[in-house]
């Protein structure tokens, strides 16, 4: 059955930006990934019952607990690089007025954004006789879902809400109508099985998972939940793709591994790709040179037909038999030369020296990443000059 939403909430619903870009900048960018979720919501619970101890600290309450997680979660969150991704945040709570209240719209995030926000989470005086529950949070994260591009992550800070399956039969309704749009996670705040089982369900439910706050309350730890919820690795795989000899057809078994370079160009849309063919020097000068072009064509090919990436983020070239990858005085390496090699051009006007190396956390990959344009000086930070080929384009960098 569905539920009618309060005139005054609908209202606010309309107000909301779900699009935007992250403008703030990190002194330092040191990773490479890409985000899960291009909107993340709050939803914290602000009922009585959350006015009651903390089980592990009874003289804190744990609304007050659930507000430090809060901003916790948001120093640990990974920092967005101007140039990859965009992530938008909301606020909303639910248990101290008869609807859910959206305390911050859904806007671009930057590290301080809700800061103003963790002194107001709950309305002052007890709340009256009616308040809403779980369930009807749950109906307002989903609203701001409809209204919003890319997929969302809702973390739900609670104890857990009385014993009952509405906040289950919600979040399944929302599992039904966005499917893998949206996903729910939560912090446990409480000490009744019943209120744990009805978090963990509402994330089950989703494909999510709860934590309980003594599982998430250092600075690594809340990192790493944090993390775990926004950041996807990304590792691009640098392929040989190999060929028989005096041949430019593809391989079933070399074309195979296209498939992880078009995803990795695809989820980072900045990175352009670069092919150089290559060929042993059996024969003549012209027609290797010629045969390793002829390589490096086939392979961008299958790249814009197959996995539908643009053809003006590829660049090809032949080095022929020059510049082998491998020594061609040995019988067994020589042959390896007859090859098409893949990795990354990094098309920035002004690239910091850290970023001409992939990174994906803590590990870099193997392989270069070639800057091909110089930066004005030492200080600048990194932007593309043009959009990537394809895309609608970018907002203009600005600090905060």
């Amino acid at each position: 059955m569905k539920r009618a939403f309060p005139v005054a909430v609908m209202v606010a619903l309309l107000f909301i930006s779900s699009t935007g870009s992250v403008f703030a900048t990190s002194p330092k960018k040191d990773h490479d990934f890409i985000s899960r979720f291009q909107n993340l919501i709050f939803l914290v619970d602000v009922s009585d019952s959350m006015l009651s101890g903390y089980p592990q600290a009874f003289d804190h309450a744990r609304l007050f607990v659930a507000t430090r997680a809060l901003r916790l979660f948001n120093a640990m969150m990974p920092p967005v690089p101007l140039w990859q991704y965009d992530l938008n945040t909301a606020l909303v709570t639910f248990g101290d007025c008869g609807t859910p209240r959206l305390v911050g719209m859904l806007s671009p995030w930057f590290r301080k954004k809700h800061d103003p926000e963790y002194p107001i989470l709950r309305l002052n005086g007890w709340g009256p006789w009616r308040t809403a529950g779980f369930q009807e949070g749950l109906q307002v994260a989903g609203q701001l879902v409809a209204g919003a591009n890319g997929r969302t992550a809702i973390l739900v800070l609670t104890d857990g809400g009385s014993i009952g399956e509405c906040p289950q039969a919600v979040a399944a309704a929302m599992k039904d109508k966005f499917g893998d749009k949206v996903q729910i996670y939560g912090i446990f705040f409480g000490d009744m099985e019943g209120g744990w089982r009805n978090l963990y369900e509402v994330c089950k439910l989703t494909g999510g998972y709860a934590r309980t706050w003594e599982e998430v309350r250092t600075c690594k730890q809340m990192k790493d939940f944090s993390w775990d919820i926004l950041v996807r690795e990304i590792m691009f795989p640098y392929p040989e793709i190999f060929f028989k000899h005096k041949s430019a057809d593809l391989l079933l078994s070399e074309a195979l591994k296209l498939e992880s370079v078009a995803n990795f160009l695809h989820a980072i849309p900045q990175y352009m790709l670069q092919i150089d063919g290559h060929n042993d020097f059996f024969g003549d000068t012209k027609p290797n040179y010629e045969l390793a072009m002829a390589r490096a064509k086939n392979v961008k090919q299958a790249l814009v037909q197959t996995f539908s990436v643009h053809p003006e983020r590829i660049a090809i070239r032949s080095f022929g038999e020059e510049l082998p990858l491998y020594d061609n005085q040995n019988p067994e390496m020589r042959q390896l030369n007859r090859q098409a090699n893949l990795y990354l051009r990094l098309p920035l006007r002004n690239c910091p020296y850290n970023e001409k190396k992939l990174h994906t956390f803590d590990v870099k990959a193997v392989g270069d990443i070639f800057n091909t344009q110089e930066r004005y000086s030492d200080n600048e930070w990194a932007w593309p000059d043009t959009p990537p080929p394809g895309s609608s384009g970018f907002p203009k960098p600005r600090t905060r």
